[in-house]
Parts: C-alpha cells; sequence; structure tokens
C-alpha cells in the first residue's frame, strides 16, 4: 500500500505523475527508442506549476541566505568606511600639527620652545591617531562578528529546514518508487 504525501506536498507529487505520463506517452525515435518527442509547452508548463507548488521553507530559505548575505556587505562595508573615516582624521591630525610645528620653528626667537611643543603636539597627534585606529578597528571587528553572527545562525536554521526538505524528498522519492514496483508486479503477474 503506498504512502499518502502530506497535502503540501500532493500537488507536488501529481505534478511530477503528469511528467511521467508524458514522456510515458511520448512517441520514440525511429533510430533510437530511448529518444522520445515531448511537447515543450507542455513540460514548461508543468515545470512552472511545479516551481510555483514548491514548499514555502526553501523559498523561505532562500531569502534568509540573501537576506544574510547582504548583512554581511553591510558589515563589512561600514567596517570599511569606519577605519577610513579613521584614517582620514588621523592624517589631519598629523597634518595641521606638522603645519603649527613648521610656523612655530620658523620664529628665530622661539626656535628651541616652538621645536619642543612641535614635538609634543607631533607625539600627542600620533597618540590620538594610534587611539582613533584602535577603536575604529574594535568596531570594524565588532560589526564583523555580529554579522558573522547572524550568518551561522541564519544558515543553521537554513541547514534544518533543508533536512526536513530532503527527508520529505526521500520519503516521496520511496512511495513513488513503490507504486512503480507495486505496477510492475500486478504487469508482471498477468
Amino acid at each position: 500500500m503506498a504512502q499518502e504525501e502530506p497535502s503540501e506536498y500532493g500537488d507536488i507529487f501529481s505534478l511530477i505523475d503528469k511528467m511521467y505520463k508524458i514522456l510515458s506517452e511520448a512517441r520514440s525515435g525511429f533510430m533510437d527508442q530511448d529518444l522520445i518527442k515531448v511537447s515543450r509547452s507542455s513540460l514548461e508548463g508543468i515545470l512552472d506549476e511545479l516551481k510555483s507548488a514548491l514548499p514555502t521553507q526553501l523559498k523561505s530559505a532562500v531569502e534568509i541566505m540573501r537576506s544574510a548575505d547582504a548583512r554581511m556587505g553591510q558589515a563589512v562595508a561600514a567596517a570599511e568606511s569606519t577605519v577610513k573615516e579613521a584614517k582620514a582624521k588621523a592624517e589631519k591630525i598629523l597634518r595641521e600639527a606638522q603645519e603649527r610645528a613648521d610656523y612655530l620653528s620658523s620664529e628665530d626667537s622661539v626656535a628651541r620652545l616652538a621645536s619642543q611643543k612641535a614635538g609634543e603636539m607631533i607625539a600627542d597627534a600620533k597618540a590620538k591617531s594610534a587611539e582613533m585606529l584602535g577603536e575604529a578597528s574594535r568596531r570594524a571587528q565588532n560589526l564583523e562578528e555580529s554579522a558573522d553572527q547572524y550568518c551561522l545562525s541564519s544558515l543553521r536554521g537554513l541547514s534544518s529546514e533543508l533536512q526536513k526538505l530532503q527527508a520529505t524528498a526521500q520519503g516521496g522519492v520511496a512511495s513513488i518508487e513503490a507504486r512503480q514496483k507495486q505496477r510492475y508486479e500486478k504487469g508482471v503477474k498477468k
């Protein structure tokens, strides 16, 4: 006795049966019995129906993957932008410090004082630059970790859904094969 398919997959199996019927009723080639002529429009129509009858879980899994890819791209872009902004600010601070140091050192009467102040300003600018780059790197790392966690969670959910779909598909294949075997055995017994 053939196992009944769940109602959400019944349409899928009936469409597959229609394709088998088209194949079995198709005329074979003159020279090669394995080659057959099939109506392209009939088969394409059934394939379109089959595609629209696929379970929503599979469609949802595809959307989850697309969303995870988009979020990962956004996180990487945000991290790159943060690092770029930090570098630009650090370069500006260094440039301003160097300009100030150049100005102060050009004054003869305060050359030593200017040189000392310039050194302090440059050291301070370098420290601020290093601090800003460190913060930007930490923020970029946090964004990447968040994106990785989201992707991992999405992929785990997708894997679970795919395992369920595979089990359902294997059950369907076994059911169809059992029906084919029963038809074959009935045909042999006649």
